[in-house]
């Protein structure tokens, strides 16, 4: 039976630095099969020692109605099982024991429609006969309406019945299943610090048993519920355990996360790396771009180039201009000015950046490449040209960038557009010192040219 609170997720809030990942908390389904008959509920429901009740006993009359309502169900006429019941009902005297036994027939056909509203009002008439019928029955349908209310995302519903539910029954014998569950609606209803009380009783219990398997799912609300009450040092023991008996790389990511918010940056890092080495985050690729810039962090630019590069290659993380920004920026930091070009030229371009362009130019500049030197001062120039909104932001810059093209043209012996440029320079000039910088430049533009007119004999 499927209900909308089956496998609810429920999220696993983000860490700083953390290579976030949800926790998955599987939600107990209402009761398995059919309604159980009162019967069987009486021997196996776990209760306190009770009072006797007396049962009235089934008359013939009511009891052959409950029959043919089987038969009818047995070869799938779930029509006739209803019109057969509500014959019974009908009858002038039928005792509250025949009546709770109806119910408890059309609860079972209810669930099996699926309908869990009508499985819910089927539960609670059941409950108004509840003096007529064996208290151990009582006490699973209480139950019963707990887990369906928490079906029905009815939470405050489902913890009243929880707690009548724990008023009657014996706590010595009260499984991992109900406190699993008792965790749960807890945790719905953010009432974290019960919700751990009742998981760890889960676990305890479970650990206590041979037959009784600890579930992840048990640890991972414990994780969630720990974080929702900022204790990061249980979140941090919950994970460790997490990451030794079931070792999930998301819970790499996670525990390096959770180190980096208690302060422990190199156990972090360490933890994140160690994951990277065993490729945990080949399919997660804001996990692959973080490792690359904790490399940066931690001064080893190189490395960080390496992971990009590498995952470009594998095809791990988008080829786009964000992570070639960041490949540029790591050659660069590495000193690998020639490798650092060709992915900062593809996000200047790709954002029309003139910082950009200009830090390009700078370092063609450095390495001797005046033509391609002076193409990117060019760009710059259009691209800071164009952002009047920032135009008085990037005046020094822009300064600075035409200086630079004049000086690329100077070296290349374009004297003619060479002169053009720094007197667009001296046009951009506002102190006196600006004023100083490009004259200083004209005489040696002036100086060059007149030297390869000695040298060429022009």
């Amino acid at each position: 039976m499927q209900t909308k609170g089956m496998n609810m997720v429920k999220y696993f809030k983000s860490i700083p630095m953390a290579l976030a990942a949800a926790a998955l908390l599987a939600v107990m389904p209402v009761p398995e099969g059919a309604p159980m008959s009162a019967s069987a509920i009486a021997q196996d429901a776990p209760k306190k020692k009770q009072k006797t009740r007396k049962v009235p006993a089934m008359s013939l009359e009511v009891h052959k109605q409950v029959q043919k309502a089987q038969e009818a169900l047995d070869i799938d006429d779930v029509p006739g099982a209803e019109e057969y019941l509500q014959k019974a009902l009908d009858k002038r005297r039928i005792n509250d024991y025949e009546k709770a036994v109806v119910w408890q027939m059309r609860a079972m056909i209810a669930f099996e429609k699926e309908n869990t509203p009508d499985t819910i009002k089927a539960y609670k008439m059941i409950l108004t006969f509840s003096e007529s019928i064996p208290e151990a029955l009582e006490i699973q349908i209480i139950y019963g309406l707990a887990q369906l209310e928490f079906s029905e995302e009815n939470y405050k519903e489902s913890l009243r019945y929880i707690k009548e539910w724990e008023e009657k029954v014996d706590p010595t014998v009260v499984g991992v299943s109900q406190t699993t569950f008792i965790s749960q609606l807890h945790y719905q209803l953010t009432d974290f610090a019960t919700s751990l009380e009742y998981i760890y009783k889960s676990i305890e219990t479970a650990e206590s048993l041979d037959e009784v398997e600890v579930k992840e799912n048990w640890y991972n609300l414990a994780l969630s519920s720990h974080f929702e009450l900022n204790q990061f040092e249980k979140v941090r023991d919950v994970l460790e355990i997490l990451l030794i008996r079931w070792p999930n790389p998301t819970y790499w990511s996670q525990l390096a996360g959770i180190y980096q918010e208690l302060g422990q940056e190199e156990t972090s890092f360490s933890l994140s790396e160690a994951a990277y080495k065993q490729g945990f985050f080949n399919d997660k690729p804001q996990n692959l771009i973080n490792i690359a810039q904790i490399q940066m962090a931690r001064g080893a630019p190189i490395k960080c180039a390496w992971v990009l590069e590498n995952s470009l290659k594998d095809q791990l993380i988008e080829d786009d201009a964000d992570n070639a920004l960041l490949l540029g920026q790591c050659y660069l930091a590495a000193t690998e000015y020639r490798k650092a070009l060709e992915p900062l030229s593809v996000a200047a371009a790709s954002e029309s950046d003139g910082d950009l362009w200009l830090q390009i130019g700078q370092v063609q500049m450095q390495i001797d490449r005046y033509a391609d030197a002076e193409k990117s001062f060019a760009k710059m120039i259009v691209a800071f040209e164009d952002d009047t909104k920032n135009a008085k932001k990037n005046a020094n810059k822009l300064l600075a960038g035409v200086m630079m093209r004049g000086q690329a043209l100077t070296e290349l012996k374009r004297f003619k557009d060479a002169k053009d440029a720094f007197r667009k320079a001296s046009r951009l000039a506002k102190t006196e010192k600006e004023r100083r910088a490009v004259a200083n430049w004209r005489k040696y533009l002036n100086g060059e040219e007149a030297r390869e007119q000695m040298l060429t004999g022009g």
